[in-house]
């Protein structure tokens, strides 16, 4: 037997017996709340100032699709944060890296608050968005340590459905701040929420896990390879790793052609564009909700498989309505309502099955499938967004495909895992 086998079955048997044990430990409510409200920040700070684009434009001088590239940076800096702080929290732990990254955040919101100029915008938008991703990835981190499969499946469900609820209602917060000041005073508010959530994560979240203590330890021992590389050695959790990653990549084409498909394709007014945005988000946590209730009874993969195979449903009602009956605009709401929800049950089952091959090095891990989702989702997006040139049809065809790839995904890893 070589030296790799036996780290790997070292690291295996440690592994489950450590999943053994957290299977029964109880997760306290005030952990859960916090870990939810570090998620919530990153989502908030993207849609919060949205009201208030134009009034930014104006003030910088510049187009206002200038300023919407921040949008796009938010979500780059997010996937370089999260790179940083994963293996950084594996090192130095979870709750400090939460806090050097939310304190990164604050001073990010504040310091934009001062910019004069649309490139000093984009450097103190990149700054926030780096501190957001280094206190968002040890969420999935510390679920990972103090739980794990189905337990782990129904904490990812419920954190997502903050994640959902967040963008929901963040316009609406900017639309207030900017009717009562000016829009430097979302930044403001951006950053005291910073503050008090790093207040929270100081009381409630753990310096560092026992379980990880010892479980790196005895990693450490053993393996040569540690950060992100030795997320890779995992062949069989990549898989479920894209199958987050091409499932998410689904509702970020939605998003960035929503306008465009039915303020222009299908010709709805502002107000009716908002109601059929809502019944994505009604949508998304009803499969949430049922996801939870499933767990009870189903392990993450199977649900996993079943969320996507209701995802790729999904894109085939989009394409059979561009063929049979492009003008009825309902019969496409449905396909788009279909494929979206379907991720209130994706990611969670998704993360779950990813992590639980990761016991010793969760912060790295959580690191690679943000970066991961986020990088891929973006990349496909715009791509879609450059064909699609007014029509319906590309933007349906990239999500058909990206679905199927992802429940492709899916299905080879279970069959990998199942073979172990």
């Amino acid at each position: 037997m070589t030296t790799q086998s036996i780290t790997d079955e070292i690291t295996i048997k440690t592994t489950n017996q450590a999943d053994n044990a957290l299977q029964s430990k109880t997760i306290s409510k005030t952990l859960i709340l916090t870990l939810a409200t570090v998620f919530a920040i990153s989502p908030f700070a993207i849609d919060t100032y949205l009201p208030a684009m134009p009034n930014m434009a104006e003030a910088m001088q510049v187009d206002i699709s200038m300023v919407s590239v921040t949008v796009s940076l938010y979500i780059l800096g997010m996937a370089l944060g999260q790179l940083i702080g994963g293996p950084l929290s594996d090192q130095k732990g979870r709750r400090f890296v939460m806090m050097l990254g939310l304190l990164i955040f604050a001073v990010g919101s504040v310091l934009l608050t001062t910019s004069t100029s649309i490139e000093i915008l984009w450097l103190w938008r990149f700054i926030q968005a780096a501190g957001g991703g280094m206190a968002v990835v040890g969420v999935p981190a510390i679920i990972r340590d103090v739980s794990s499969g189905k337990e782990s499946a129904k904490l990812f469900s419920l954190i997502a459905l903050i994640m959902m609820i967040a963008p929901s209602i963040a316009p609406t917060v900017g639309t207030l701040i900017l009717s009562m000041s000016s829009w430097q005073w979302i930044f403001y508010f951006l950053a005291v929420i910073a503050v008090v959530v790093i207040g929270l994560v100081m009381v409630f979240i753990p310096a560092r896990s026992p379980q990880v203590k010892n479980i790196t330890s005895t990693a450490k021992s053993f393996s040569k390879d540690s950060g992100l590389r030795s997320v890779f050695r995992q062949k069989n959790a990549l898989g479920f790793m894209f199958a987050q990653a091409f499932a998410y990549s689904v509702m970020m084409t939605f998003l960035t052609n929503a306008s465009m498909i039915y303020m222009k394709i299908f010709g709805v007014s502002a107000a009716h564009f908002s109601m059929l945005f809502i019944a994505n988000i009604c949508g998304l946590v009803i499969i949430n909700r049922l996801n939870t209730l499933l767990l009870r009874w189903y392990e993450p993969a199977t649900l996993l498989k079943c969320f996507l195979l209701l995802q790729v449903s999904g894109g085939l009602i989009l394409t059979a309505s561009v063929f049979i009956a492009p003008d009825l605009l309902y019969f496409a709401v449905i396909g788009f309502v279909v494929s979206i929800a379907a991720n209130g049950g994706i990611m969670a089952n998704a993360s779950a099955c990813f992590l639980k091959y990761y016991a010793h090095n969760a912060g790295s891990a959580s690191a690679v499938l943000g970066a991961m989702q986020y990088t891929v989702g973006a990349a496909i997006s715009a791509f879609a967004a450059v064909i699609s040139m007014g029509n319906l049809l590309p933007v349906v065809l990239v999500m058909l495909l990206s679905s199927t790839v992802a429940l492709a995904s899916a299905v080879s890893a279970d069959k990998k895992s199942r073979t172990e």
